[in-house]
C-alpha cells in the first residue's frame, strides 16, 4: 500500500535509455478537486513539474526513489501455452502483457527445444524495442495471432548486469534454501 504526496521524491521511467528521472509534483486532482496526497486504490490525476508530455509513454512507471528501481531488457518466466497451432522454439515473438507493459520480446532462450500447447516450462524472454521496468514475481500473458499464454516472471536481468530472482527478490542476492533442502 503506497502514499503519494505533494512532497514526495518520485522517479519516472524507464526513458529509451532505460534511465528514471526525478520529478516533482506540481498537483494531485481527485474528483476535480485539489488534494495534498492520495494513497494505493485512488484514482488521482498528477500533475508533473517540469516534464513535457513527450517524454510520457505508456508503459512508464512513476516510482518512490527508495525503492531505487531498475529497467530491464530481457528476463525469465515460468511459462504455460494456452494455445499454439503448431509448436513454439526459440526466436518467437509474441507481445507480453504485464503490469504496465506491452511490447513485442523474441524467446531468446528455453528449458525445451520446443513447446506445444499444454506445455510449461522456463523461457527467457528479450524486448525488442526499450527497456522496461518489471517485477519479479509478476504476472504476465503474451500473444501473437490466436497463439495465447500466460506465465510468471521468475528472474530480472537489468541493464546494469545484476539479476533479481522471485525467490529472493533482491539484486544480486543469493537464493535461500527452501524447507526441503534444510
Amino acid at each position: 500500500a503506497g502514499r503519494v504526496s505533494l512532497k514526495s521524491n518520485l522517479l519516472l521511467g524507464p526513458d529509451s535509455r532505460g534511465a528514471f528521472q526525478p520529478v516533482q509534483l506540481k498537483g494531485i486532482m481527485n474528483k476535480s478537486l485539489a488534494v495534498n496526497g492520495a494513497r494505493a486504490g485512488q484514482s488521482v490525476t498528477l500533475a508533473l513539474k517540469k516534464v513535457k508530455r513527450s517524454q510520457i509513454r505508456k508503459g512508464m512507471v512513476l516510482i518512490d526513489a527508495a525503492l531505487s528501481p531498475k529497467a530491464c531488457m530481457s528476463f525469465e518466466a515460468e511459462i504455460v501455452v494456452l494455445h499454439h497451432a503448431t509448436t513454439i522454439t526459440t526466436n518467437y515473438q509474441p507481445v507480453v502483457h504485464s503490469l504496465t507493459v506491452r511490447q513485442a520480446c523474441r524467446v531468446v532462450a528455453m528449458a525445451q527445444e520446443s513447446i506445444r500447447t499444454g506445455d510449461r516450462t522456463t523461457v527467457t524472454f528479450e524486448f525488442l524495442f526499450r527497456p522496461e521496468f518489471l517485477v519479479a514475481g509478476a504476472n504476465l500473458l503474451f500473444r501473437e495471432g490466436r497463439t495465447k499464454g500466460i506465465g510468471r516472471v521468475t528472474r530480472l536481468h537489468h541493464l546494469d548486469g545484476t539479476t533479481t530472482n522471485l525467490a529472493s527478490d533482491q539484486p544480486d542476492g543469493p537464493v535461500p534454501p527452501t524447507a526441503m533442502e534444510q
